[in-house]
């Protein structure tokens, strides 16, 4: 499992029952370099992946193929790097 460290942003919805569920987390270099290496880990594991973060824990088994969407923005005054992560699980 896979323990997020930050400081927590905006918040939608509830883990706790309910169909959509958005943290935004807030962390400095090593917090990131640790959640992502976490996040290898279990990857390369195979089976579940779990996240943690506060009051609560978020997983699932991933299928293959898992997608990774990267995007860059430059704008005057504004850089911005996206990695963001799909996982899906189909019984």
């Amino acid at each position: 499992m896979v323990i997020i460290q930050g400081r927590p942003g905006r918040t939608k919805g509830t883990p706790l029952g309910g169909d959509k569920f958005k943290q935004e987390l807030y962390m400095n270099r090593a917090e990131m370099a640790e959640m992502m290496r976490g996040l290898a880990n279990e990857f390369e594991g195979g089976g579940r992946v779990e996240a943690s973060y506060g009051g609560w824990t978020l997983g699932m088994t991933p299928n293959e193929p898992m997608m990774a969407e990267v995007r860059f923005d430059s704008e005057p005054g504004k850089r911005e790097f996206e990695i963001r992560l799909t996982l899906k699980e189909f019984p």
